[in-house]
């Protein structure tokens, strides 16, 4: 599964350095850890990565760099094994939501919708009700694409408890062949507008919120969030709770940012944000 993603990936040329680096990261250990969630205690019961990070300047076998900055493949890890999480395989497109907690998921909602570039939707919405076991799996559905479905388009997997909160939300680009995927080299760009709340300092660290909306008419792909100090250098090692991000046109998502106050003695930071499709955002705390 990771290989075939890799090699889909090989195709797409990102404006911004490094953000194709960090899909093709994100695609290979996200759809790893998803095919363990896909056998889960029937032939798999555990996963381990060889070489989680280099010592040394890297672009391969590594879920963050030598300078602590966490990379696509940290997130794509941490969205799959997320303690609740909803996905597809790539092959049957068969839909099912996961429970790694030790309490039973009842009347959950999975919901499935499918996307063009611009954000359109172009097909109908798919929903299931779902009971999970604890340490279990269960199917929800299959969602094999339609003939009449653009060559790429946006699979936007969510997993709602009974009261409609979000557990888990999952997006896949889905192409028919490899090439398919050169769509995003030529997806318009999608316009970004972020927020960064004052700082609260927790003891010896510090933690702020960043509201991220796109303001633009096309799919935002990878939004990345960069903590940064007042001399733009990256305030690391900063943890955040989602980056990467897809943002459908109007989207709105909120991300917490915590990092060690003696990484920005000025206590003052400034957020920026950047994707495949997007020019790069700075605003202040």
């Amino acid at each position: 599964m990771a290989d075939q993603s890799l090699r889909s990936l090989a195709v797409i040329d990102s404006a911004e350095p490094g953000t194709d680096l960090a899909l093709r990261q994100q695609a290979t250990a996200s759809s790893t850890f998803e095919a363990w969630n896909a056998d889960l205690w029937d032939n798999a019961s555990g996963l381990m990565l060889w070489m989680s990070h280099p010592a040394w300047h890297s672009t391969v076998w590594q879920t963050y760099d030598y300078d602590f900055d966490v990379n696509g493949a940290y997130f794509g890890c941490r969205n799959a094994c997320e303690p609740l999480h909803v996905q597809a395989d790539p092959v049957k497109w068969q839909v099912i939501a996961v429970n790694h907690t030790r309490q039973a998921l009842k009347r959950a909602t999975v919901t499935a919708d499918t996307y063009d570039l611009s954000g359109r939707r172009i097909a109908n919405t798919r929903q299931a009700r779902v009971d999970v076991d604890p340490a279990a799996s269960a199917a929800a559905f299959t969602a094999a694409p339609a003939d009449d479905l653009p060559d790429l388009h946006l699979l936007r997997l969510t997993l709602a408890d009974d009261r409609g909160q979000v557990l888990s939300r999952n997006t896949y680009w889905r192409c028919r062949t490899p090439e398919a995927l050169r769509a995003l080299n030529q997806v318009q760009q999608a316009r970004l507008s972020a927020s960064l709340t004052q700082v609260s300092r927790d003891g010896d660290r510090r933690t702020a919120t960043a509201t991220v909306r796109n303001r633009g008419s096309m799919v935002a792909a990878m939004v990345r969030l960069s903590l940064l100090g007042e001399d733009g250098a990256r305030v690391l090692p900063t943890l955040y709770d989602d980056n990467y991000l897809w943002l459908l046109p109007g989207e709105t998502r909120t991300v917490t940012l915590s990092w060690p106050a003696s990484a920005l003695p000025s206590g003052r930071p400034k957020l920026r944000i950047e994707g495949y499709n997007t020019p790069p955002v700075t605003v202040r705390g």
